[in-house]
């Protein structure tokens, strides 16, 4: 078998328009991109983008459920802002699931460092002040 090279390329900015649009057509990996290009941009309505994360959380594809919830993870880090109890309430869940709850505690984590960064780095310390194997 030979090794397979993949290139990563950002998505072009989108909407949540173009993302329905490329599910109803059936196209995953175009879907997938668009969902990328909602949240990599600060162009948009961050609570429109936000709402269309959330509901594919729930999508049956897993790719497109695990992806939802890293792109949450971005609309953190881009606009700064979440309706956060929403969010961590659905991302919570999500832990729950298999397929999704590495990208879920991810999101999680950026959520936590872009929207409250001295909190997260008053935790940081206080863990590596506790564990002091973690000082090597």
């Amino acid at each position: 078998m030979a090794d397979e090279q993949r290139v990563f390329l950002n998505p072009p900015p989108s909407t949540p328009a173009e993302v329905y649009a490329a599910f109803d057509r059936g196209d995953l990996p175009a879907a997938l991109a668009a969902m990328v290009g909602t949240a990599l941009y600060g162009d948009g309505d961050w609570r429109e983008a936000q709402e269309l994360h959330l509901r594919l959380l729930e999508h049956e594809d897993h790719e497109a459920s695990a992806l939802a919830a890293t792109c949450l993870g971005h609309l953190a880090r881009v606009y700064r802002r979440l309706d956060e109890r929403r969010v961590v309430a659905a991302l919570r869940r999500a832990l729950a699931l298999p397929h999704i709850s590495g990208t879920a505690e991810d999101a999680l984590e950026d959520i936590g460092m872009f929207l409250h960064p001295r909190r997260t780095r008053w935790r940081r310390r206080a863990r590596t002040a506790i564990r002091p194997w973690s000082w090597i």
